[in-house]
């Protein structure tokens, strides 16, 4: 189940690479690309998060928090008791349940997180409108919902929930062809915090006794 989440998350963030096809609705690309330019600004990015899956035929209904740091092609992702640390060379993928870490050659083609992607690659390979727009307190909310172009692709729609006054993603939700619901809300977004490079790298050192499994 945890590599599960971990795949589910890396999925979201960077399965929808492509070229943008005509938007079907004038108001929904805009937004789209403001929440874009404003994203692809940042040099790095600290999420918090929450992820969340539904699935009425396997009676599951489970949620994990989670965190995420990227400084350019660098990035470190901890949830449901694993780490995975990249500095855009090494991958590390470390349990805390059996204490091991495997150490792998990182592969950007299978494998990438980068800032200019998070959150902002919902624009591409998909078509998209404003399904609802609603007010809560001072801000104005709308809801984009995304049809993949690739009708391969597992999931069959994504629904986004979109803060205007702040022009941030507060939250998205995948939904599975199975009909497996996937949602992951943003709790905090830090935009440009100071992340040294050494944050990317494990130290085993602070691990005593993990075991290190070399696939390299």
């Amino acid at each position: 189940m945890k590599k599960i989440i971990l795949f589910l998350f890396s999925f979201i963030l960077v399965s929808a690479h492509g070229q943008t096809p005509k938007p079907i609705d004038k108001s929904a690309d805009k937004l789209l690309n403001t929440i874009s330019k404003r994203y692809k600004n940042f040099k790095t990015m600290k999420a918090d998060f929450v992820y969340g899956i539904e699935s009425k035929a396997d009676k599951i209904v489970e949620k994990q928090k989670g965190t995420l740091l990227v400084k350019g092609n660098k990035f470190k992702l901890d949830i449901a008791g694993q780490l995975i640390i990249c500095n855009n060379q090494t991958l590390w993928t470390y349990s805390k349940e059996v204490n091991e870490v495997q150490v792998n050659k990182y592969n950007p083609k299978e494998n990438a997180i980068r800032l200019d992607d998070i959150f902002t690659m919902y624009g591409k390979g998909f078509l998209y409108k404003i399904a609802e727009e609603l007010r809560e307190g001072n801000k104005e909310i709308a809801i984009v919902e995304l049809t993949p172009k690739d009708k391969k692709k597992n999931y069959h729609k994504i629904k986004l929930t979109i803060d205007k006054t702040n022009q941030t993603i507060l939250k998205s939700v995948v939904y599975d062809k199975n009909g497996t619901v996937h949602t992951y809300t943003i709790t905090n977004q830090f935009p440009n915090v100071k992340l040294e490079d050494k944050t990317f790298e494990f130290d085993a050192a602070k691990y005593p006794k993990v075991e290190v499994i070399d696939l390299r």
